[in-house]
């Protein structure tokens, strides 16, 4: 990248940075639907405060009776830009975090652009159609910024793909992950596969896609090995073929991929379906320059492989809709939203109209070429101005202090109503909250929410139970019922987090004094009641957490008790000294892996960068 390449990237910069202004010039947030204050503010607040405490965020009590954290890709936990929530206040950050994303996405699609042969008109209209596609804005207006982060880096791994070098090829793909969402990673990785087959060199490609994927593999072991875990623990792994196809695409929605308004938008009342199906579906949109410099191409194309993405992902996003996929989708119950493929007709565009613009615009005048890179980037900007606008955050998230005064790191349990508009907000007052929201969640808590209700109270991301009081929720700790009005509810007769057990499975005398309940951490004293038997902890079993009674391993290995609790047997002490810790499954040695792996890494990049100069 040259001086004069770098002045026109930046007057491009300059140009989405104002249209978003008023959004980050003031620290607000920009609009979206909902998942941003609901989800992933609580979740790198969560993060933040562990990370400012000097803790790695193994465990989250604060929702759904207590999760893995860590092992939550969509934590972030070991992403950069995670570092902002950790500096700033957390919605600030976020706003900046998906603003430098679309800068970065523009970035790398100019650069690789450039690469491919495209002076600079081109290429600033073809990282206009990639950064500024609604595919990448939607994700903002819908609120959520890891798959944002995931798309900004798929130019980067093309750039380093094709460029030829495996060690950035490898640093690419594990940033790729580590921002949160590691599907598009997977839709990226397919369509690059399917791409090279289409070339010359696909034996050159596919083998150095196959190093620069098992060194990124070994780069992010302290990720996806919790994650795989977790996902293999969860409820997706009951998932059937019908949820596994839910965001399938209407094949009549493809029509928004060339007309964006044609079936109207969640914003102007048009769109007749849920806005999440808008966003998952209707943004594979490249802009009419986008659209043009493809379709030059095709008289003329000498390669496939664009052609062959856009069709792939065509036919893969219709998942359930497809006849021929739908009896198929059952087996990854994994994944789920088939229309995320559609990013390879993005993409596939992405390419045809880099060739496009080769066969087109070499011959043209400056001036025209400057031209039509303006009209892609002002095209563009005006589609996105009106999901690009500011949000005050506050009516969202404005704290109640009377909250925190009730919760704040008590160890009790909090049930919040289903019909509240943030069940995750317990994060911010430190309150242990039985419902929830997340993308997955352990098995086995759908099947205690239908216990407590009496009829199913759980879907693919939330728990929703509303019956207050009830003999489970108060053997699990619940004190507290927080109604969708803010009004408070209290039962006066909840076991405690930490009780002593007798043979009869029911608490027995005054219960052991609670030193320190912080997320993966429990500091216990008492004298031992007679008929004790036992130490019951109200936090849900899971590989990871770590006993010690009296500085030794307990006696006997912790059995579950019900969904939310442990119980460990006691040795015949009279004073009990209890600790609990949860740290991911074998984290000393996945942690030894990520810095070995991103130490070689360092060595090669080094070295690589050494012989280029």
């Amino acid at each position: 990248m040259n001086r004069r390449d770098l002045v026109v990237f930046s007057a491009w910069a300059a140009a989405v940075a104002a249209l978003a202004a008023p959004a980050w010039a003031v620290g607000s947030a920009f609009f979206n639907h909902g998942d941003l204050y609901t989800y992933h503010a609580p979740l790198r607040h969560l993060t933040a405060a562990s990370l400012q405490e000097g803790r790695l965020p193994f465990w989250n009590p604060f929702v759904l009776g207590g999760v893995p954290h860590l092992a939550n890709p969509q934590t972030a936990v070991f992403y950069p830009a995670t570092m902002l929530s950790a500096l700033f206040p957390v919605i600030p950050a976020l706003t900046f975090d998906q603003l430098g994303h679309l800068l970065w996405a523009g970035l790398g699609a100019f650069l690789l652009a450039r690469r491919g042969g495209l002076e600079r008109g081109g290429a600033l209209a073809l990282a206009s159609a990639y950064a500024l596609s609604p595919f990448l804005v939607y994700r903002v207006t819908a609120g959520i910024p890891t798959l944002l982060a995931a798309l900004a880096w798929v130019p980067w791994v093309w750039l380093a793909w094709l460029g030829g070098g495996t060690a950035l090829l490898a640093g690419a793909w594990a940033l790729q992950l580590l921002s949160g969402h590691g599907q598009f990673l997977v839709v990226n990785a397919a369509g690059m596969g399917l791409w090279a087959l289409t070339r010359p060199e696909r034996a050159v490609l596919l083998r150095r896609a196959l190093a620069g994927g098992a060194a990124a593999l070994a780069l992010t072991a302290p990720q996806w090995l919790p994650t795989a875990e977790f996902l293999r623990l969860s409820n997706r792994g009951e998932w059937g073929a019908a949820l596994a196809a839910s965001y399938s695409l209407e094949p009549r929605h493809a029509l928004a991929w060339l007309l964006p308004g044609v079936h109207g938008t969640p914003l102007d009342g048009g769109w007749g379906d849920a806005a999440s199906v808008f966003y998952e579906s209707a943004g594979a949109y490249a802009g009419l320059a986008g659209l043009l410099l493809a379709a030059a191409a095709l008289p003329r194309l000498r390669s496939l492989g664009g052609l062959a993405l856009a069709a792939a992902g065509g036919f893969l996003a219709l998942g359930g809709h497809n006849p021929l996929l739908a009896p198929w989708l059952g087996a990854f119950p994994y994944l789920r939203t088939p229309s995320r493929w559609s990013f390879l007709v993005l993409w596939g565009v992405f390419l045809l109209a880099g060739a496009g613009a080769r066969a087109s615009l070499s011959a043209r005048p400056a001036w025209q070429r400057g031209a039509l890179a303006l009209v892609a980037l002002l095209e563009l900007l005006r589609w996105d101005a009106s999901f690009l606008r500011p949000q005050d955050a506050a009516r969202f998230l404005a704290p109640r202090t009377e909250m925190a005064e009730q919760f704040a790191g008590r160890p009790m349990r909090v049930l919040v109503d289903p019909a509240a508009a943030n069940l995750n907000k317990t994060v911010y007052y430190r309150a242990r909250g039985i419902n929830g929201y997340d993308a997955f969640y352990p098995a086995g808590r759908a099947a205690f929410a239908a216990r407590v209700q009496g009829e199913p109270a759980a879907d693919t991301s939330r728990v929703l139970i509303s019956r207050w009081p009830s003999p489970l929720l108060r053997r699990e700790g619940a004190a507290v019922h927080l109604r969708s009005d803010g009004r408070l509810d209290y039962d006066t007769r909840p076991w405690p987090l930490a009780a002593f057990i007798g043979v009869s499975g029911e608490p027995v005398g005054a219960p052991p004094r609670v030193l320190e309940a912080s997320p993966g951490r429990w500091r216990l004293a008492g004298a031992r009641p007679a008929g004790a038997v036992a130490l019951r902890v109200s936090e849900p079993s899971y590989p990871g957490w770590r006993a010690a009674l009296d500085g030794a391993p307990p006696p006997a290995p912790a059995r579950p008790d019900g969904e939310l609790a442990q119980v460990f047997a006691l040795p015949a002490s009279a004073a009990v000294r209890f600790e609990l810790d949860f740290v991911a499954s074998g984290w000393p040695a996945l942690a030894l892996l990520g810095a070995c792996a991103w130490a070689a890494w360092l060595g090669l990049a080094l070295r690589a960068a050494e012989a280029a100069a």
